[in-house]
């Protein structure tokens, strides 16, 4: 009996030894994983901005396959967190670590910490699933077909959602909404939705992000009419007056593109008392926001016979012609481009008004530009202005000489851009035949 009993005890103790064994060895597994994870979050975040880390040691280390598989349900969401913190910081080094990250089957895994009821798990899964993003765009229907959208419009969604957290899935969605080579989001009615929503915001960065990935959106013409359809036009309008310059500069690129639509589409924006914004805005300090109004002007000149006489109705040409006076290229340039889509009627009356207002030495000017499509169009203008009426011949051909233009279009005849070269051909073969060149007047 008595050895009955000790054996019993004996085995009782060296379960119990095996179990204290199991545990302590758990332990140890579990301080080498938050050793590991740490090491490699201090590695990278001790990386200055210019220095990626070293591809070849995380290959040798396995330091990307620990952390992705100290993502999963198994570990403390502490450790969770901090491998999702440094894999983010791991995907800034480039496409390449950021595809090696995804190639070892983090994407799924941050997905699914998206609803991790931890908001500290929560947060770095979003963050990781946004630097891959932002450095490799190519996952982006990788991580649409895992459900991705879903589980950032159920955080949308959510009345519990924080602010900074909405911050975060919103710049995801941003990113998200970037066009891809192959296709576009199949969901896409999902997200704008869920856009719909963040564009009544408070938050400046919200709204901010939220317009681009409208922008995004409709980069892609198809996508236009589900926009309009949503009625996210008169909330983007409404924007413009934002105090917040880096929201009005989102909804003024939303609108470009969506200018870029159709006739029917524009007329929209104009329905919706756009021009008068624009016609405001024209006055701001800052040269990005007056450049995208003349983006907008000219992709809505670029309309109807109509929709261009609205321009002119709300009084804009001579804010144009303000800005193609001025002195910084880019707004020049955005100006002409701008009047050049404007007279494509050869409105007489307002090619004459143009040439009253001086702008013919303004755009030979900008003849010695180095962007083509603005040489190509000041060309054509100018051709235009030779050619829609006599009486104006000899008063066109006469500025032209007496601004020194006639020697550069001479020069443009042999432009490498053949359509360039075509137009230069034709101002001097029709209007200046017998003109010898000024350098060689003398």
């Amino acid at each position: 009996m008595q050895k009955r009993k000790r054996r019993f005890l004996e085995k009782g103790q060296n379960l119990m030894m095996l179990r204290t064994l199991r545990l302590e060895k758990a332990k140890k597994a579990e301080q080498q994983k938050e050793l590991t994870i740490n090491n490699a979050l201090t590695k990278c975040k001790l990386t200055s901005s210019e220095v990626v880390p070293d591809i070849d040691n995380l290959l040798k280390n396995n330091t990307i396959g620990n952390l992705v598989e100290s993502l999963g349900h198994g570990n403390r969401n502490k450790i969770r967190a901090n491998a999702a913190d440094a894999l983010a910081h791991i995907a800034s080094g480039s496409s390449e670590h950021s595809n090696l990250i995804a190639k070892a089957g983090a994407v799924p895994r941050l997905i699914r910490l998206i609803q991790s009821t931890d908001p500290e798990v929560s947060e770095m899964g979003i963050l990781c699933l946004g630097n891959l993003l932002h450095f490799a765009p190519n996952l982006r229907d990788f991580m649409i077909t895992n459900g991705v959208v879903q589980k950032l419009i159920s955080i949308i969604q959510a009345k519990s959602t924080c602010t900074l957290m909405l911050s975060h899935v919103t710049w995801v969605i941003r990113k998200l909404c970037i066009s891809s080579p192959t296709s576009r989001p199949d969901n896409v009615d999902e997200i704008a939705q869920a856009l719909n929503v963040l564009l009544y915001n408070p938050e400046d960065k919200i709204l901010e992000d939220a317009l681009m990935a409208v922008r995004n959106l409709a980069h892609e013409n198809e996508t236009i009419p589900m926009l309009l359809d949503l009625g996210v036009v008169p909330r983007i309008i409404y924007l413009l007056e934002h105090p917040n310059v880096l929201v009005q500069n989102a909804a003024l690129q939303a609108l470009i593109n969506i200018a870029s639509g159709s006739e029917e589409q524009i007329q929209e924006l104009l329905n919706n008392n756009l021009l008068p914004h624009l016609s405001a805005l024209m006055s701001n300090s800052h040269l990005d926001i007056r450049c995208h109004v003349l983006r907008i002007l000219q992709n809505v000149a670029d309309g109807n016979t109509f929709q261009r006489q609205a321009i002119m109705n709300a009084g804009l040409l001579h804010k144009i012609l303000e800005c193609l006076k001025g002195e910084a290229i880019p707004l020049k340039s955005a100006a002409a481009l701008t009047i050049s889509t404007l007279v494509i009627d050869k409105d007489k009356n307002l090619l004459y008004y143009l040439m009253r207002q001086g702008v013919i030495p303004e755009l030979c000017n900008l003849l010695l530009s180095q962007e083509t499509d603005i040489i190509y169009n000041v060309l054509d203008m100018l051709s235009t202005m030779l050619d829609v009426d006599p009486s104006f011949l000899a008063e066109v051909s006469g500025i032209v000489e007496w601004s020194g233009a006639l020697n550069n279009i001479r020069m443009l005849q042999s432009n490498e851009q053949e359509e360039i070269a075509v137009v230069a051909r034709k101002i001097i073969s029709s209007y200046f035949p017998d003109k010898p060149d000024i350098a060689t007047k003398f």
